[in-house]
């Protein structure tokens, strides 16, 4: 039996079960329309049920499996979560909440829904079913491992309110402007030995973004790296080695070579992930000052959180670079110690929208004295400090499984104990994404 069918077994069974709060016609006509398949119908009955005053739980389990059967998941979802105290529905809830999530390609929710069905469900028959579903994700997800390589491509269009704040730290002087832009982004892998689980791949991408009228803010990067995964004692492992190289305005900024050192985990219901990745950086002739040494450390922590994905991160970049030293003797530091700190948030509304939003605060403080010498021969010497907040929100549709269009708005707020280096600006995109 299919996904689709195991949730109309379950669905059109429950909704036959007449409700003794519910008017015997109201109820009839409502489940002939059903079973006619005018879901719409069977819906403004139970609504209107609802508005006359019974609120009972057999209306509202009612009410989400027709909203099911009009792939209206979200409003579904709300329902069945109302149910999850009843003792009497609440696996039911689970179990349909499991097949709402699934049809909105939230896997960690399903999975989530379905194992607390298998392992407390009253019914065997629904103990069964939920394992059942579990085996078959199991099984897909085994499938898409098969597959040596993997590839997405996206293209984009946006305006940036302030686009020379992107380069501050690079420039001898900041100019604010806004343009337009174009973007391009592709990523891909490829296993050639062993599996996902345990083997030997490579991979890489490829990033650029075109501006229309600052040509010389114009940015690209490119990496090439291979990794080895492993499963070490319960956690997924990878250990790699990356080159990198960046360009601006069409000439080149740094190159870099990186260690890759990730481990995650699932714990509970949720998902756990370390990575540590120290990399030596060469500016080159125009960036020498750039030279040197950078490490990054990152913990997050996913998982569901009623009907959405919740993740929290944290951030530690340190960075031991030459710094540039310029007239007069005054030098600039380029070697900041930074935490970052920030949560996300993401949900399906349907089989197609999905939404999320995040906020990440980040901490600056440059580890070597600036020097600074004014018009009138003043030295000043200071640390420079900053304090950054970026938010965003994003929208994605999917047109098929694998094309997507996706649209994103996201805000910068640069406070630093020098206003030189202090800025706001906004950025909006659309673009779409088509994954191979």
């Amino acid at each position: 039996m299919q996904h689709g069918q195991i949730g109309t077994v379950l669905i059109t069974l429950m909704v036959l079960i007449p409700s003794v709060s519910m008017a015997a016609d109201s109820f009839s006509e409502a489940t002939e329309a059903f079973k006619q398949g005018k879901y719409r119908k069977a819906l403004k009955y139970f609504e209107a049920e609802r508005e006359s005053g019974n609120n009972s739980a057999k209306i509202r389990y009612n009410t989400g499996v027709t909203l099911m059967k009009l792939e209206r998941y979200s409003e579904a979802t709300i329902y069945f979560l109302g149910l999850l105290n009843d003792a009497r529905w609440r696996d039911l809830a689970h179990y349909n909440l499991a097949i709402a999530a699934e049809r909105s390609k939230r896997e960690l929710v399903a999975l989530k829904h379905y194992r607390i069905v298998r392992e407390g469900a009253a019914s065997e028959k629904l103990r069964n079913m939920a394992a059942r579903r579990l085996r078959l994700l199991a099984d897909a997800h085994r499938g898409e491992q098969d597959k040596p390589w993997l590839a997405t491509v996206s293209l984009s269009a946006g305006h940036d309110d302030n686009a020379y704040a992107l380069q501050n730290e690079l420039l001898e002087e900041s100019s604010i402007g806004d343009d337009n832009f174009a973007e391009f982004f592709a990523w891909g892998q490829y296993r050639f030995s062993g599996s996902q689980a345990n083997g030997w791949r490579v991979h890489g991408y490829g990033f650029g973004r075109k501006y229309k009228e600052y040509e010389n803010l114009d940015l690209a990067s490119a990496r090439a790296a291979f990794s080895r995964d492993q499963q070490r004692f319960g956690w997924a492992t990878e250990l790699g080695l990356a080159a990198e190289m960046v360009t601006l305005g069409g000439e080149s900024v740094t190159q870099q070579v990186r260690l890759l050192a990730k481990a995650s985990k699932n714990w509970g219901h949720s998902k756990v992930a370390i990575s540590y990745s120290p990399g030596y950086y060469i500016g080159g002739d125009e960036y020498a000052y750039l030279d040197g040494w950078r490490q990054f450390f990152d913990v997050s922590l996913q998982r569901v959180l009623f009907s959405a994905e919740a993740s929290v991160f944290y951030r530690f970049d340190y960075s031991d670079r030459e710094g540039q030293v310029k007239s007069q003797g005054d030098y600039y530091s380029y070697s900041p110690a930074r935490h970052s700190l920030g949560g996300a948030l993401a949900w399906n509304l349907s089989a197609k929208w999905n939404f999320s939003t995040g906020l990440e605060y980040r901490s600056s403080l440059y580890n070597e004295k600036n020097r600074i010498t004014d018009n009138e021969s003043n030295i000043d010497f200071y640390y420079r400090e900053a304090d950054r907040v970026r938010s965003w929100l994003a929208a994605k549709f999917r047109i098929t499984p694998d094309f997507h269009v996706n649209g994103k708005y996201q805000y910068i707020d640069n406070s630093e104990n020098r206003d030189l280096y202090s800025y706001s600006k906004s950025e909006f995109s659309l673009g779409v994404a088509y994954v191979f």
